[in-house]
This record gives structure tokens, C-alpha cells and sequence, in this order.
């Protein structure tokens, strides 16, 4: 008996179904060859006895009353029997008809019978034949196909069965390669492919791309927690820290304040973490957001402005340079966030001064924000966007340092927006970056 876990297998499946058919196949195959080979036999019969009965008419003086299965027999022309035998059962009492094949029916025997006018003779020549079934030849060719059919449906069988099998194999092996990363959540097994290129094998190269993605999203996913628990650890502690020395240690109301003024700055910090990983979260999910028509010019003029007064105050030049009146369709809030991330970024490492720019070509709006501070390296580059990521010669300025979440929330307004931002950094030469947002409103579409 097979388990229901065989049944229902699709080679199981799939055996079951071609052999039905083939034992089909082979019955009708049998049938038909029955009926044509009856039906070719009756036929060549029919021609037989025509053909003796006419040239024997034309050749009386060969006449033999019983040749190769066919009785002759002469009448003369009072319809009366001169010469040869009837086959038993044959009605007598028949009438002659020229030249015309006819049949007699006597229990389960038939006769055919075929009348013509002897030559240059009043008399009547009749030839008959019983009407057989199969030829000896064909019984035999028969018999003996019937014989092999089974052997040859076996054979069929169990050799397409062993072939959809060993096809169907590296859908096993996928299957048992899912299940076995499912208990050990390790995303790095791989299924083996064959050399063969079919739809199996490229389907198995299909998973394996998907094994390799999944292992990316894992691995990313995993070092992103490692990174919030790291981030988190530092001003955790911190307020714990601060709030044993304010409860046992403070000796009066300033060191009080000292320690509240930390524990207020470690969790102002730990707010603006969460704040950050929430809204990149969001915009990774894919979250739709509501483009508005809006003045490109003026909203970053306005973030400048808000923050001439920071720059001021840490000795640093904000120069502003923008061509007025740019309309863009966007998401005014992200587009602020992107604005201030960057000249956040631009304040903790410039020297002297932090210039921006917007211009259009007539086919893009182009900002960029340039700092002259110390540059970053070559092979830091690339590694800004990620996550938690911070610049060797930041983390050595107490006043400089930050979560890492910044340019990688910017990165992902930017391409939400169908834009492409860009960095173009030299050691001790500072920082410009460069954000291309594509020209998304014509001018019919203006307020």
C-alpha cells in the first residue's frame, strides 16, 4: 500500500495518469487492429470470390466443384443443381442475380455468394464461401501483440516513472533544502544545481538567488539590531549612571542639576534614535506619501535661515546661493529632513564655512552642500549610506558624534522622491554632496 504522502506526489500523480492512458492506448490499439483486420479479411474474401467466380465462368472446363474455401456449383437454367455440393445450412431456394455479391444468414454462420452466367451457356455458375473472421496470420500477429501489450506497459511504466523521478529530484532537494534552513535559520546552504539547463535547474538557481537575498536582508537585519542595542547601550547606561550618583552621591542642588541636565541630553539622544529608526522603517516599508506642489527655492531657503543662527554661533560661514522660484511636487516635511540632516552633517565637520546651491538645468534640480572640513576617505565612501555608520575622524570629536542614521534617511527621501544623491569627498579638502531630483511638474501645471 502507498502512503498518502505517495499518492499524493506529482510523479505519483503523473505515473498514474500516463499509465491509464497508455493501457488506454494499447485496448483501443488492440480493438482497432481486431475490426481492420476483420474487415480486411472479409474484404479480400469478397475479392477472391468474385474474381474465381468470374474467370471460372469465362473457363468452364476448369471447373472443381470445391477450391481454397469456395464451393461451385452449376445450374441450368430451370434453376435446377447439375454439378457440385452446397455447404451445409445453405438455403437452395435462393435466386440468381448477375454479378452481384450478396449474403445468407443460417444461425451464426453467413455465406456471401456470387452468381454469374456461365460463357456462351444457358446455365448459371454460383460460388460461395463462408464468411470467417481472422486470418491465421493476422490471429497469430494478434494473439502475440496481445502477449507482449503487458510487457510493454510495464516497461513504460516503471522506466517513465524512474525518469519523472530523477527530473523531479532537485524539487526534493529544494524541499529539504527549505526545511533544513528552516530548523537552523542558517540562510547560507545553497541547492545543488545540475549541469543540465532546464526549467528544474533554473528554478533551483531562481531559489538560490532568493537564498542569497534572504541571507543579505538577514545578515543586514541582524546588524541593525546589533547597532540599536550598541547605540542604545551608551546613554542607557549613562542615565543609570547619573541617577545612582544623583541618588546617593549629590552633595547639593547644583550637581543635581548636572546630573538631570545628563540624564535629560542621554535621553534627548535616545529619542531622536528611535524617532529615526521609526521614520526609516516607515519609508523602507514602502510607505505612500502625498506630493504637493511646492517652491524647491523657498523651502531650502527657509532651512538655511533657521539655522543661520547655529552656524553663527560655532564661528561658521552658511553661504547661500539659489536660483529663485524652482516648483517641484513632493513631500515638503521628508524634503525638510533631507535639508537639515545635511547641514547637520555639513555644522559637526566644517572649519570655516558650509556653502548651498540649487540650480536646474531644465531637466533636474540639482542641490548641493559642500563643506571644507577634513574630508572622507575613499573606502569610507560607499559605507556612509549604511546604517549606524560613522566616519573614523567623527567619532574622535566628543561634539561630533551622532547615531549614524542621518545620511542613510536622507539616501532613502532622495530615491523615494525618483532622485539620486552623490558624494565627492578629498582627505583634509572637505565634503560635497550632490542630490539630483528629477523636473516632475511642467509649466501648465504651475499655480
Amino acid at each position: 500500500m502507498l502512503s498518502k504522502k505517495h499518492k499524493g506526489s506529482i510523479v505519483y500523480r503523473v505515473t498514474l495518469w500516463y499509465s491509464v492512458f497508455i493501457v488506454i492506448f494499447f485496448a483501443l490499439m488492440l480493438g482497432v487492429a481486431y475490426v481492420i483486420g476483420v474487415n480486411l479479411g472479409d474484404s479480400k474474401g469478397q475479392q477472391k470470390l468474385q474474381h474465381s467466380a468470374l474467370e471460372l465462368g469465362q473457363e468452364i472446363e476448369d471447373y472443381e466443384n470445391f477450391d481454397d474455401g469456395i464451393y461451385y456449383v452449376i445450374y441450368n437454367k430451370n434453376d435446377q443443381r447439375i454439378r457440385g455440393s452446397l455447404p451445409r445450412g445453405f438455403d437452395t431456394k435462393r435466386g440468381f442475380t448477375d454479378e452481384q455479391l450478396k449474403e445468407a444468414t443460417n444461425g451464426n454462420i453467413t455465406y456471401q455468394y456470387f452468381d454469374v452466367k456461365i460463357k456462351d451457356s444457358t446455365e448459371w455458375l454460383r460460388a460461395i464461401r463462408v464468411k470467417a473472421g481472422l486470418s491465421h496470420e493476422l490471429k497469430m500477429f494478434l494473439l502475440a501483440l496481445f502477449l507482449v501489450a503487458p510487457f510493454l506497459v510495464v516497461g513504460i511504466v516503471f522506466g517513465g516513472y524512474r525518469i519523472l523521478k530523477k527530473a523531479i529530484a532537485p524539487v526534493d532537494n529544494l524541499t529539504q533544502t527549505a526545511r533544513a534552513i528552516t530548523l537552523s535559520q542558517d540562510y547560507s546552504k545553497r541547492i545543488i544545481v545540475s549541469e543540465q539547463n532546464n526549467e528544474l535547474s533554473r528554478l533551483a538557481l531562481t531559489f538560490n538567488t532568493m537564498l542569497a537575498s534572504i541571507e543579505r536582508s538577514f545578515e543586514r537585519e541582524r546588524q541593525f539590531n546589533n547597532d540599536v542595542s550598541h547605540e542604545l547601550r551608551t546613554p542607557l547606561a549613562v542615565i543609570l549612571a547619573e541617577s545612582e550618583y544623583a541618588d546617593k552621591y549629590a552633595k547639593d542642588e547644583a550637581e543635581l542639576k548636572e546630573s538631570a541636565q545628563i540624564i535629560r541630553q542621554q535621553a534627548t539622544m535616545m529619542k531622536n534614535l528611535v524617532d529615526q529608526i521609526l521614520e526609516l522603517t516607515r519609508l523602507e516599508n514602502g510607505q505612500t506619501f502625498k506630493k504637493n506642489q511646492l517652491d524647491l527655492a523657498q523651502l531650502i531657503q527657509e532651512r538655511v535661515t533657521a539655522q543661520q543662527k547655529i552656524f553663527e554661533q560655532r564661528g561658521l560661514k552658511l553661504i547661500c546661493e539659489i536660483t529663485e522660484h524652482q516648483p517641484y511636487l513632493g513631500d515638503e516635511l521628508l524634503l525638510q529632513r533631507v535639508v537639515d540632516n545635511l547641514l547637520s552633517n555639513a555644522l559637526k565637520f566644517a572649519k570655516t564655512r558650509v556653502k548651498v546651491s540649487l540650480t536646474n538645468n531644465g531637466h533636474e534640480h540639482l542641490l548641493t552642500i559642500k563643506d571644507d572640513g577634513p574630508g572622507i576617505a575613499l573606502d569610507q565612501q560607499e559605507k556612509i549610506w549604511h546604517k549606524f555608520y560613522q566616519v573614523q575622524t567623527a567619532r574622535n570629536k566628543t561634539n561630533t558624534q551622532g547615531v549614524g542614521l542621518g545620511l542613510a534617511l536622507v539616501k532613502n527621501i532622495v530615491e523615494l522622491h525618483g532622485g539620486q544623491i552623490t558624494v565627492k569627498s578629498q582627505l583634509k579638502k572637505g565634503t560635497e554632496f550632490r542630490i539630483y531630483l528629477p523636473n516632475n511638474i511642467s509649466e501648465g501645471e504651475m499655480r
